[in-house]
């Protein structure tokens, strides 16, 4: 199997998600709220739509994300929803279980994620 099939290497993963802040919050807010759009994940102006354009496309082409209806990434979706894949849900639940061990050892509270309570 390529390396292309089995998806990215957790190094270059984290690698490219350290130079994309907006990626690691679509990340959390989709991991959090299930499906979003581009002003729920913080697509305000034409600036901050492009970075979240770029980012939310590489989440696409990396298998971390899906988008409903299905289209051309050549343009943000402003009514699609957008939702985490399998492999995207594992790396946002991986993301929060390192910020609640990194919350711990600083004595910070712990959060929980919305659709664990009662």
């Amino acid at each position: 199997m390529s390396r292309t099939a089995e998806g990215p290497q957790p190094a270059d993963l984290a690698a490219e998600l350290a130079r994309r802040p907006t990626a690691i919050a679509a990340l959390v807010t989709l991991r959090d709220r299930a499906t979003a759009t581009v002003g729920d994940l913080g697509g305000v102006d034409e600036v901050s739509r492009e970075a979240l354009r770029a980012d939310l496309c590489w989440l696409a082409a990396t298998g971390l994300l899906r988008r409903e209806p299905h289209g051309s990434w050549d343009v943000v979706a402003a009514t699609g929803a957008y939702r985490l894949s399998t492999m995207g849900n594992a790396l946002a639940d991986a993301l929060n279980a390192l910020a609640e061990g990194c919350r711990h050892l600083a004595g910070a509270p712990a959060t929980q994620r919305r659709d664990s309570m009662p």
